[in-house]
């Protein structure tokens, strides 16, 4: 098991799915748990509540991501809590609707990209002020293995930004560990969350997606917070750059 005692950890988009499962299990290793949301208020209060229900320590503070103002904001408040932020998950991010390659908008294609991407760029630029003083810290991008498929199902803006996500997680990580910072990734394939719910609603759909799965399974979110826990944690110190697919196979 990897220890989290005493670090202090931002995750982005925590109120539901990838994001809650990792916050609590970052909690039950030690962790203080800085929950961010956005307009999920209720699930986000309910995470806060897991994880003081199981001794843990946490907060939860609005921000949208894709706004610096609100995102400078929200990282200064969890420096006030907590005095220092070690640890960084980038897990915000969606599909926002499907649309095929022709039908694609500009204003979907901006958004898609405002979310998925931007907010990266503004929240770590955010973290990193204190963490580079510091020379330690990690950073864990959650990109998706859409990426290396294109994006199915009318997703291939969803997909490109998960592209420029990985790109984004190389880049950081040559530039940053100088600094003594740490960035990786993962790439969860098809997991149990909402976010298949809303955009494979129909069971059927969702067996087909699910039987080309080598695995024959969807994650559970827990799995996917197991490989960020890691890359978390000190067993991870010496893997810079990676993008941890996280899809059984597919």
């Amino acid at each position: 098991m990897q220890n989290l005692l005493h670090k202090t950890v931002l995750i982005t988009g925590a109120s539901s799915g990838i994001g809650r499962a990792t916050a609590e299990l970052m909690a039950s290793r030690g962790a203080k748990i800085v929950i961010n949301y956005h307009s999920n208020h209720e699930g986000a209060m309910d995470t806060v509540r897991m994880i003081r229900d199981i001794g843990g320590e946490s907060v939860a503070i609005r921000a949208d991501v894709t706004k610096k103002n609100e995102v400078e904001a929200m990282v200064e408040e969890a420096i006030s809590k907590y005095g220092v932020i070690d640890i960084l998950v980038n897990n915000a991010g969606g599909g926002i609707k499907q649309s095929t390659f022709m039908d694609m908008t500009e204003a979907l294609w901006d958004e898609s990209f405002s979310l998925n991407v931007k907010s990266i760029l503004l929240c770590s630029q955010a973290v990193l002020k204190y963490m580079i003083p510091r020379r330690s810290g990690k950073i864990i991008n959650v990109s998706s293995a859409a990426a290396k498929i294109g994006g199915a199902g009318e997703s291939i803006h969803y997909a490109s930004t998960k592209g420029a996500v990985n790109t984004m997680t190389l880049g950081m990580s040559r530039e940053l560990i100088d600094s003594g910072i740490i960035v990786n990734g993962v790439a969860p394939g098809m997991v149990e969350t909402p976010f298949h719910d809303k955009f494979a609603p129909d069971s059927n759909r969702l067996e087909q997606l699910v039987s080309t799965v080598p695995m024959k399974r969807a994650a559970t979110p827990h799995e996917v917070a197991e490989v960020i826990s890691f890359l978390a944690s000190d067993s991870s110190n010496y893997i810079l750059g990676e993008i941890i697919t996280v899809s059984g196979g597919r």
